[in-house]
């Protein structure tokens, strides 16, 4: 499924054939969007390989969410998109024995939280007067507001206990952090004031979420996810 995802966005832009005629559009959105979430490890000089492979081994995705309000723009086959989003993306980290209580185990949950400055651009065909598909393809700024990590405690197979975990006081979380996003959407218009778009859409964090130290590991989150957009119409 991956492999024909990516596919179709990649032959998507070359069956942008001639429109009938000219389509001018603007309108504000109000959107919400959920993805599959999982991260790219990395780690610095003095983290060894196989510390990096132990820790990727025990990190898995999870599912995460979002919600903005846009502005998109189109003249005839060529727009954008931008505004505020929010982004809640992160990993787990699956069970393991405590060090200091073999009887024990423990998972832990890592969710960073964003606040996102898109700008994409959208490459539109019209099937008919109300129906449109586009290609999508732009970056944004990822503002840092937090990241939780929260630790579940378990004797045998039941959970005992939940906590949140203090952040590694050395550190230090990268903001912004910049994505590439693609994606491609239906657009359908419900009456001349408004319409309401579904997109399946990729991004990729291209800088790691904390800033490179030689003793940490860093990751690159990345989400395949879906986007629902009710937008308001107006010339």
């Amino acid at each position: 499924m991956p492999k024909l995802f990516f596919a179709c966005l990649f032959l998507f832009p070359l069956s942008l054939l001639a429109q009938t005629e000219p389509v001018y559009e603007q309108g504000f959105g109000l959107e919400i969007s959920s993805h599959r979430a999982n991260r790219r490890i990395s780690g610095g000089a003095g983290v060894t390989f196989a510390e990096l492979e132990r820790q990727d081994s025990l990190e898995s995705g999870i599912g995460g969410l979002g919600f903005g309000i846009l502005y998109e723009s189109r003249v005839d086959k060529i727009g954008f998109t931008t505004g505020v989003r929010y982004l809640e993306t992160g990993y787990d980290i699956d069970k393991q024995p405590l060090r200091n209580d073999p009887t024990r185990s423990f998972s832990e949950e890592v969710r960073a939280k964003y606040i996102s400055i898109p700008f994409e651009l959208n490459f539109h065909q019209s099937i008919t007067a109300k129906d449109r598909v586009s290609f999508m393809l732009g970056v944004a700024a990822h503002l840092h507001l937090k990241t939780v990590r929260e630790r579940f405690t378990f004797q045998e197979e039941m959970q005992v206990g939940a906590e949140i975990l203090e952040n590694d006081p050395d550190a230090s979380f990268r903001s912004p952090v910049l994505s590439l996003n693609t994606g491609i959407a239906f657009d359908r218009k419900i009456n001349d004031d408004w319409a309401i778009k579904i997109q399946p859409n990729f991004q990729f964090f291209m800088q790691g979420n904390l800033r490179a130290q030689a003793n940490q590991t860093n990751r690159n989150y990345y989400q395949l996810g879906l986007r629902v957009v009710v937008r308001k119409l107006f010339l």
